[in-house]
């Protein structure tokens, strides 16, 4: 139970007034074809991106950011791209086997991995097979209270469910399945009572994420990570990004990507944490988030909608107070950020071993207003 704890908490991401925004949503059905025409097209745009971040030996970083990093003592790697041109790149430190980290490092993301749920339900909703409107009793018949929550209640951090902790006999180990921890989170998050009435007041729980990529498979018929990759990485060439899960059951994807499994049990983190990647692939996937090619530009909207006026969240993304959009994320020993202002056509990711939660909100102050400036 300490390492569920653990887990748990380092799973939830930490937001401050210095971190976040978000808008609204489309519906069009019969968008398969042409969301892979699109994503295809979005591969092209971000090579120029993808190309720079793998083989930039080193970009010197602007004397402000260099100034900042140093004040913070980042380790990890750091990676910004204007108008579509790389303006700082930075890669210090050491994973945990001692391996040097470099631009083309791929690490866990945490709670970052919430806009990519967000936007398979906002994809399988452009292909009309769901609906943010349609209540949880739709997919869960005999929960109770399924009547009063909408997908877009969970989105939005505004359902009134309770957070998943270690002292409330949640029965979720490392010696489970995935299948039978997903099981035994939803029977004990269906017994438990509301912490609010839907739809009245913001609370960030990983919980929400979760039952939305269990709807996700579903809707789909496919297993989480596989329709996330064949919706969105596969099509963008974000051939550096899996899931937690695939560590331990996908030695192909795994075997030249990351360099040590995570210690979270299995069906823990989906849809809420559960993703790695690296600095080229969440590039490419925020302008082609942000350019209606990922999802339409309804969807995007949706996402950077302000659905709450104390945290300013969207569905998986925050706003900004500089502008702009983004989500932090922390998970174990790894923090992550990552931010797209599209008026600025400016794009930012940071994830590190060594950073501090907290204090992650202080460099991510620092470096909006270096990049913003």
């Amino acid at each position: 139970m300490k390492k569920l704890c653990t887990i748990l908490l380092s799973a939830l991401i930490l937001c401050s007034a210095a971190g976040c925004a978000a808008s609204s949503e489309k519906s069009t059905a019969s968008q398969t074809d042409a969301a892979a025409t699109a994503t295809t097209a979005a591969a092209s745009t971000a090579a120029t991106e993808t190309q720079a971040a793998s083989t930039a030996p080193a970009i010197t970083l602007p004397a402000d950011v260099e100034e900042t990093v140093k004040a913070h003592n980042f380790e990890g790697v750091l990676y910004a791209v204007k108008n579509g041109q790389p303006i700082a790149a930075y890669a210090k430190g050491t994973t945990e086997n001692g391996a040097a980290i470099t631009l083309d490092t791929p690490l866990p993301i945490g709670s970052v991995s919430k806009q990519f749920c967000a936007a398979a339900v906002l994809l399988l909703q452009e292909q009309g097979k769901l609906n943010v409107k349609d209540t949880l009793d739709k997919y869960y018949p005999d929960y109770q209270q399924g009547s009063k929550i909408t997908l877009h209640n969970l989105l939005s951090m505004r359902s009134g469910l309770p957070d998943m902790r270690a002292d409330s006999g949640l029965d979720v180990t490392m010696e489970h399945t995935e299948a039978e921890n997903v099981a035994n989170i939803k029977q004990w998050a269906f017994a438990q009572p509301l912490t609010a009435a839907p739809d009245t007041a913001f609370e960030y729980v990983n919980l929400n994420y979760f039952l939305l990529a269990d709807i996700v498979e579903q809707v789909s018929g496919q297993r989480y990570i596989d329709f996330l990759r064949e919706a969105f990485f596969t099509p963008l060439g974000m051939t550096h990004t899996g899931s937690i899960i695939e560590l331990a059951d996908d030695p192909a994807w795994a075997q030249g990507n990351v360099y040590q499994k995570v210690d979270a049990e299995p069906g823990l983190t989906k849809g809420a944490g559960d993703l790695i990647t690296n600095a080229a692939d969440i590039t490419i996937w925020l302008n082609a988030l942000s350019s209606g090619k990922a999802v339409s530009a309804d969807s995007f909207k949706a996402m950077t909608t302000d659905y709450s006026s104390d945290s300013h969240y969207g569905y998986g993304l925050f706003q900004e107070e500089q502008g702009g959009f983004a989500h932090n994320g922390n998970i174990q020993a790894y923090t992550a950020y990552d931010y797209v202002n599209t008026d600025k056509n400016l794009t930012l990711v940071y994830i590190s071993n060594t950073l501090d939660p907290a204090a992650g909100n202080g460099l991510t102050m620092d470096l909006l207003d270096d990049l913003l400036s």
